[in-house]
């Protein structure tokens, strides 16, 4: 039986939605998986000799048997899909629980929402409790379904598998192609930037950064899911001044903390005032007026160039680094740069893939002569990144 006729209704203002059921993709949505998935996709290119950026320019949210067959149609497709998805089941290496997942799963009565993953049911049924999310009571995978995303058949069985009409679910999306299959099964979709740039997921109906930025509650038998940017969401940029220098030297070296193989703190000071002379601090202050983020951007020519991007610790994971690459985007393309350019240390394998989902392509490698003691420096270099602007 079809419970709840009335179709999602998306309210003007601060986004509201009021549906009967919640589907949520799985890896990007409640779990942080991007990294395991983009090591799992590069290790399997570069064994099978096909160009790893190609992969993961349509890996998100598709299927892993069709990715296959678009990027290497030479290849036994079913076996190797079988093979990858074996492999990244038991290897859980980097793969986190999205911030608010659990406590937001746990606030909607567990016969109003399921799971729509591109992946298998073995990695599902791993992933999931990996990351202590509840097992839900309907979970559609890659093995259930003969069309995947885009295809709203994902979404479809989805709805079907809830009891309600698909045009009364609403979906939680990380990934263009799981928006574009929601909506072609006639539901409303809210888009999380945790894999893709907000600026990629404009089809969906509304664009979160966090779960701290979503509530559901029940109301007389449907649920009202409620869109609002958390204080630390909310960002306000502004150039720094000399007088910055002190609380921007003290957000650097706690975001930078991470980095073992520097001796010392990453900056001070006097380095920051003398950057100052050739380019710009911007800095990221949330809605109660704390200095959370800060970059550092620098007119060469016709081209922009960025570094330095810093996140307070206790802030990251809450969309604020790609809020200041777009502002440091925003400022270059103001003072008339048609490009970007970015430098990142070999020693932190972990960003490429970061800045590739922002647009950013490696154009080249340059030898890396270090300011003062690194440990570990004999086979470190830099890469470099640029984008069109």
């Amino acid at each position: 039986m079809l419970l709840g006729s009335r179709a999602c209704d998306r309210k003007i203002g601060m986004p509201v939605f009021e549906c009967s059921a919640i589907l949520f993709d799985l890896d990007g949505v409640l779990c942080d998986s991007t990294k395991a998935v983009d090591r799992e996709w590069r290790e399997w290119a570069a064994r099978k000799g096909v160009d790893g950026d190609a992969v993961m320019a349509i890996a998100h949210g598709v299927r892993t048997i069709e990715v296959i067959r678009r990027v290497a149609p030479h290849l036994d497709a079913e076996a190797e899909a079988a093979a990858i998805e074996n492999h990244e089941a038991f290897d859980q290496r980097g793969v986190t629980v999205m911030r608010g997942a659990v406590e937001l799963v746990k606030s909607i009565p567990a016969e109003r929402w399921g799971v729509v993953t591109s992946g298998s049911r073995l990695l599902a049924e791993h992933r999931l409790p990996h990351c202590g999310v509840p097992m839900p009571k309907v979970l559609i995978t890659s093995d259930d379904v003969v069309n995947g995303k885009p295809h709203p058949e994902p979404y479809l069985k989805g709805a079907a598998g809830l009891g309600f009409a698909a045009g009364d679910c609403l979906v939680i999306e990380d990934a263009p192609a799981g928006i574009q299959s929601a909506c072609a099964g006639g539901m409303k979709v809210v888009g999380i930037a945790s894999t893709y740039a907000a600026s990629k997921l404009k089809a969906a109906d509304a664009v979160i950064q966090s779960f701290q930025e979503l509530s559901v509650e029940v109301r007389e038998g449907r649920l009202r899911v409620v869109v609002e940017p958390d204080e630390e969401s909310k960002l306000t940029v502004r150039v720094a001044a000399v007088a910055d220098c002190g609380a921007l030297a003290s957000l650097i070296n706690s975001a930078f903390a991470v980095e073992k193989f520097l001796e010392g703190e990453r900056t001070d000071e006097e380095q920051l005032k003398a950057m100052m002379q050739k380019g710009q601090f911007l800095l990221g202050c949330d809605g109660a007026g704390r200095l959370v983020a800060s970059v550092y951007v620098e007119v060469r020519g016709a081209r922009g160039y960025f570094g330095m991007l810093a996140v307070h610790p206790g802030h990251q994971k809450n969309g604020l680094g790609t809020k200041m690459v777009g502002a440091a985007e925003e400022y270059c393309r103001s003072k008339g740069c048609g490009a970007m350019d970015l430098t990142v240390l070999s020693l932190r394998p972990e960003l490429p893939p970061l800045y590739r989902k922002l647009g950013y392509v490696e154009s080249g490698v340059e030898e890396f002569h270090p300011p003062r003691a690194f440990i570990g420096t004999a086979d470190c270099h830099c890469i470099l990144m640029s984008k069109e602007l």
